[in-house]
């Protein structure tokens, strides 16, 4: 068994330190070997920030009020903004406000659950029913199969929010059980069998809340606090559910209604209960910048669970976009892997990311939700900012006839979508 979690992190704590002041660590017993695309000379290119700002400016012209976007690298933090983060007073978007950052919360969740793992709570490809028994029809749905959205579960959310604006009224303020989520899903057919295909499901996740509470005794809240937050010293991060405020420094989320040119609807205080693990952490650019960094530099996993949930099965038929544990892998134009995931809640997109290595990472959010387009322009500060200017990019990628721009790609969806 592995030593447990904060206790590596305690011994760890110096270079995570160094992380989260933009440098890079010297050793790590945990972390993440270089690449020699990382280390070799001129080998990486420097972040297009214009192309950054383009991308920015697409996702304004696309329906949101303003954005964001915050890379780190070896030469340090570039961020820029657009916009505003609030409609009613005109305040500009702030490169330190907090917002809510929908489904990358999952990766959070994934890390503490295999934490668990590593400490032989519980058992990757063993029955869900084996720790919550009863819970699930099918006792063939395992661990693995929720952290790789293979399990079949239905998502809820297609039905919840399938009139977007009536449908998010209704669950506001509301505040469910897990259980109540986990029979919303139980109640509509199963997509696949158990392990068969990939199939995009916010019940997976919820059912990973319920095994962190579980095995742990304690509320999800705690284990994100104890197992990341404190020792990444995320202090713009946290998860306050059911309360509906954002504390502090914070955009405000606008969501599209379904139809054209009715009102943006001010979005930003709900309870998220709908989501809870599978979507309800509130967090900042920097935060994310870290998260995402650590854990590819092995600061909150062993190098074998690691590996595990960085591999990825694909999502879609276009070579680009996979899906690990908790965790999506995208390969960009450029032939630059970055890992991390995508979220949507009412009234935000998110992007968080890091190359393998931990050494590059990129955080972007847009004010608005319910339009793929906005998502899809966000997107595009992926390329510019890991693949540098169109045409370096272009040059490298020629040798790789199947190289795609990735900002190309409608964006994939975490939420049902009407425009």
């Amino acid at each position: 068994m592995f030593q447990s979690s904060h206790r590596r992190l305690a011994v760890s704590a110096t270079l995570i330190a160094a992380l989260a002041a933009g440098l890079a660590p010297a050793t790590s017993a945990f972390a993440a070997p270089l690449t020699p695309a990382a280390t070799a000379s001129g080998a990486v290119p420097a972040p297009d920030m214009a192309g950054v700002v383009a991308a920015l400016d697409s996702a304004m012209t696309n329906g949101a009020p303003g954005a964001m976007a915050r890379f780190t690298g070896p030469d340090g933090v570039r961020s820029r903004t657009v916009g505003v983060r609030d409609r009613v007073s005109g305040a500009p978007m702030d490169i330190h406000a907090r917002f809510r950052i929908g489904s990358v919360s999952k990766t959070f969740s994934s890390v503490v659950l295999l934490q668990l793992v590593e400490e032989g709570r519980l058992e990757l490809d063993a029955p869900v029913n084996r720790y919550l028994p009863g819970l699930l029809p099918d006792e063939r749905i395992t661990v693995r199969h929720l952290l790789t959205h293979r399990s079949g579960l239905a998502d809820y959310t297609d039905a919840m929010f399938n009139d977007t604006v009536p449908g998010f009224e209704a669950v506001r303020n509301r505040v469910f059980s897990y259980q109540e989520l986990v029979d919303l899903s139980l109640s509509e057919p199963r997509t696949t069998e158990p392990g068969v295909a990939y199939k995009y499901s916010n019940a997976n996740f919820v059912v990973v809340g319920m095994l962190i509470e579980k095995l742990t005794g304690r509320p999800v809240s705690d284990a994100y606090e104890r197992r990341i937050l404190k020792p990444l010293k995320l202090t713009s991060t946290s998860y306050v559910h059911p309360d509906t405020r954002i504390k502090g420094l914070h955009v405000r989320g606008y969501l599209h209604p379904d139809a054209a040119g009715d009102p943006l609807v001010d979005s930003t205080e709900q309870t998220v209960s709908w989501a809870q693990s599978a979507g309800a952490v509130i967090s900042s650019p920097a935060d994310l910048n870290t998260f995402t960094s650590a854990l590819m530099r092995g600061l909150l996993l062993s190098p074998a669970m690691l590996e595990a949930m960085t591999t990825v099965t694909p999502t879609d038929a276009t070579n680009t976009r996979f899906y690990g544990l908790g965790l999506r892998r995208y390969d960009l134009s450029c032939g630059t892997r970055v890992f991390g995931h995508t979220g949507t809640v009412q009234g935000f997109y998110t992007y968080a990311f890091s190359t393998r290595d931990g050494r590059r990472s990129l955080s972007a959010m847009a004010n608005t939700s319910n339009h793929g387009e906005a998502n899809t322009a966000l997107g595009g500060t992926l390329e510019a900012a890991f693949c540098g200017k169109k045409q370096a990019a272009n040059s490298r990628a020629a040798a790789s006839p199947t190289a795609r721009d990735f900002s190309s790609l409608p964006a994939e969806r975490d939420l049902p979508e009407r425009h």
